[in-house]
């Protein structure tokens, strides 16, 4: 039976070097729990390093994670893949990390990159720097991500850099997206008003979450979903009905 529910798929946990020490497996379901959220995606740069253990953490707590990757491209835009399954999101890391470059991470200038298990015990360090582009072009980077099964999201596209609009002005002819995120910062009626040429695709606001109390906040769209799923997601954003997408 289709229910009106909010989704959040933009959460960095503590792999990524710009989120906080607290963005544990543990604290970010219980914070998507205590803020009314279905749906979760974890979508760390350039990496699905934490999102296993998100994942069972979420399975424990009844709460529905999908595992994710924030890429940023050749041109600098950063664009979610969002997954069904964690064995489609780590076959599309592989082919990220052989394109990535092998430049060392300095903690001390962009920040530890930390590995959680599923109990919050911090098991190591990524060595590899995230924060960096991947020698993919856009449309290649799209194209890979629906290869491997994935959602396409143009993240934060109102932001004055890494988004869609900062970079490029515009959607390639090549890239097909599933739909694309506005930030905290931006209410869906003024992001209309300035780009009406984007009102074709769902529009998606998610937190984009670095600390626990970016989770915090009544930003988020409702989603007529007809079960709590990938599918179920993944069908709304084909849909083309708008109606099943509300802010209030």
């Amino acid at each position: 039976m289709a229910d009106w529910v909010q989704v959040d798929l933009h959460i960095h946990t503590a792999a990524s070097p710009c989120a906080e020490a607290e963005m544990t497996p543990w604290n970010i379901v219980r914070m998507a729990q205590l803020e009314g959220l279905a749906l979760i995606a974890v979508t760390d740069h350039n990496t699905i390093a934490n999102a296993g253990a998100v994942m069972e953490v979420g399975e424990r707590l009844g709460l529905a994670v999908l595992p994710g990757v924030e890429v940023q491209t050749r041109e600098e835009v950063h664009l979610l893949g969002v997954f069904p399954s964690l064995e489609q999101a780590a076959a599309f890391q592989g082919l990220i990390w052989s394109r990535l470059p092998d430049q060392p991470n300095h903690p001390k200038i962009f920040g530890e990159q930390i590995l959680y298990d599923s109990n919050d015990t911090p098991i190591g360090t990524i060595e590899r720097l995230l924060l960096q582009s991947v020698p993919l072009g856009i449309e290649e980077a799209g194209a890979a991500i629906a290869a491997h099964g994935g959602l396409t999201i143009a993240a934060h596209v109102n932001r004055r850099s890494y988004s869609l609009i900062s970079q490029l002005a515009m959607v390639p002819e090549g890239l097909k997206l599933d739909a694309v995120e506005i930030d905290r910062s931006c209410s869906y009626e003024r992001f209309i008003e300035e780009h009406e040429e984007l009102r074709c695709y769902p529009i998606l606001c998610s937190s984009d979450a670095h600390r626990l109390t970016d989770l915090v906040g009544s930003h988020r769209p409702w989603l007529l979903l007809d079960d709590v799923s990938f599918a179920a997601l993944k069908e709304l954003l084909a849909s083309d009905d708008c109606s099943r997408i509300r802010y209030r």
